[in-house]
């Protein structure tokens, strides 16, 4: 399975210790698949800002700005963002367009050469 990155881009938001992101990222490395991961896991302790990522941070706002305009495919993480060369975004998510890990898989094969 090769994604036809001349058409497309995968963007994978995921948090570090939830075990469906995890298995997601091993496979698609597995099939060699390319992405963008943006973890979403708050680092920050709220006493200091020495734990502070501002990398994930902005991630975890530009996830909360995906899920505030796409609620219904924005249930749980991973989320998967599909984005063609015009801008235009498939989003499909834990709960919100796949049940596992495998039928992610499936769902990519519409976007592969």
């Amino acid at each position: 399975m090769k994604l036809d990155t001349a058409n497309y881009k995968l963007n994978i938001f995921t948090e570090d210790i939830c075990p469906d992101c995890i298995e997601l990222k091993k496979k698609l490395e597995e099939n060699t698949i390319p992405f963008i991961n943006k973890s979403i896991t708050h680092t920050m302790d709220r006493n200091s800002n020495a734990g502070h990522d501002k990398e994930k941070a902005n991630n975890r706002w530009e996830f909360i700005d995906l899920a505030t305009e796409f609620p219904e495919k924005v249930k749980f993480s991973p989320v998967m963002v599909i984005e063609n060369l015009e801008g235009k975004k498939d989003i499909f998510s834990l709960e919100g367009g796949f049940k596992n890990t495998d039928e992610a898989l499936e769902i990519l094969k519409d976007y592969c050469i």
